[in-house]
């Protein structure tokens, strides 16, 4: 919308005023967000997340599954709303005043490289999570004073159990570094395993090679996120299955089921809103690519097989992504249950469950909204 922002400049909006006018459409936004989220999860997400602990760890656990009481609660649908609401207004208020401001003198750039002191800043972050990651991991290779003193107690699952803050920490630290290093990282990861394509022979390969690793934004966007809650669900059902799992205190077992409910349903719907919201914002970049490539030849056919191929790239790089993170995490949590005389309850195929689960989402979806959009734009030419 950096046109219109352009336009309403020089009809005399002042940076105050478009603030102000971005941070209410974001407030309605996520009013109306926040309210239909907050309904549609309650009936649906509860079943939802019982269907996937089934499937996920056996039939054996249907009756273990606790009851989760669900209510609708007017007061914390309405905190909800209010919620998403303030911060969504604020956040796009503040971030479009600042960029007005800066572009007063450039109107038709808004868009503007960063500073010195925003990629220091990044670099900063970068350091710190890299060395947060590599202590909690070196903390966890060994017996911690906390696991021998239960250890010594032959409690071996409240031993195994006292690692878990080191291994939340490691999830979140994997999170932020993955995400401040993955412009940098992806189009890598995508030219390194490309060579298995036909690039050099196919046209529509070499082609959606190319429209992958050219647009870093579109491809940071929609892979960073579920590369995150790839780590988050697999890494959950690791310690679920194999630190938590077990133990004389029936309490705790409980918890532990509940938490996998909860932690397995919420990211899956946020991965899923996140892959058709990013769709949805470069729909009409998108559509521009396919009108050129018409002009340039390809036919409908070929510019289907060639989203097709763009969906595979897209999903296969996250697959890969998502397994070679989370490898570290799982051979630590085997280490751990080793070190505490545990039985380890998970393969290591545990590891590539919610990534396959994805990366087979990711294909069909993408692949879907591709050819729907060569058939709108084919049969706007045709019309024209």
């Amino acid at each position: 919308m950096s046109q219109e922002y352009a336009l309403w400049t020089i009809l005399g909006a002042n940076p105050r005023q478009l603030a102000g006018l971005i941070g209410g459409q974001m407030a309605l936004i996520a009013a109306l967000g926040s309210l239909v989220g907050f309904i549609l999860s309650v009936p649906f997400m509860v079943p939802v997340d019982q269907w996937f602990v089934v499937t996920l760890l056996g039939s054996e656990w249907t009756s273990k599954i606790p009851q989760i009481p669900q209510s609708f609660s007017l007061t914390a649908c309405l905190l909800t709303v209010l919620f998403t609401v303030g911060v969504s207004g604020l956040a796009g208020y503040l971030h479009a005043h600042k960029l007005f401001v800066n572009s007063q003198d450039d109107l038709l750039t808004f868009k503007k490289s960063r500073s010195a002191f925003q990629r220091l800043s990044q670099a900063l972050l970068i350091v710190a999570s890299a060395a947060g990651l590599a202590f909690c991991y070196w903390n966890s290779l060994s017996i911690t004073p906390q696991a021998q003193a239960y250890l010594e107690k032959r409690h071996f699952y409240e031993a195994g159990k006292t690692y878990i803050p080191n291994l939340m920490l490691i999830l979140l630290f994997s999170i932020i570094l993955f995400a401040l290093i993955a412009k940098i990282v992806l189009p890598w990861v995508i030219q390194l395993w490309t060579w298995l394509l036909p690039r050099k022979s196919s046209a529509t390969v070499n082609d959606a090679f190319w429209s992958t690793v050219f647009d870093r934004e579109y491809l940071t966007s929609l892979i960073s996120p579920l590369v995150a809650g790839s780590f988050m669900l697999t890494g959950i059902t690791c310690i679920a299955g194999e630190i938590s799992n077990g133990g004389p205190n029936a309490a705790a077992a409980a918890n532990t089921r509940e938490s996998v409910i909860g932690f397995v349903g919420v990211p899956l719907l946020i991965i899923l809103a996140n892959v058709l919201t990013i769709t949805i914002l470069t729909s009409a970049q998108k559509r521009a690519g396919i009108r050129q490539l018409s002009r340039l030849g390809f036919a409908r056919r070929n510019l289907v097989v060639e989203k097709v191929q763009e969906a595979l790239i897209y999903a296969t790089t996250f697959f890969i992504c998502a397994v070679l993170g989370i490898l570290p995490f799982n051979l630590l949590t085997n280490h751990i249950v080793l070190m505490t005389h545990r039985t380890i309850a998970l393969s290591e195929w545990s590891i590539f469950t919610w990534p396959l689960w994805l990366w087979l989402i990711m294909i069909i979806f993408i692949a879907l909204v591709g050819s729907w959009q060569v058939r709108v734009v084919s049969n706007r030419l045709m019309d024209n």
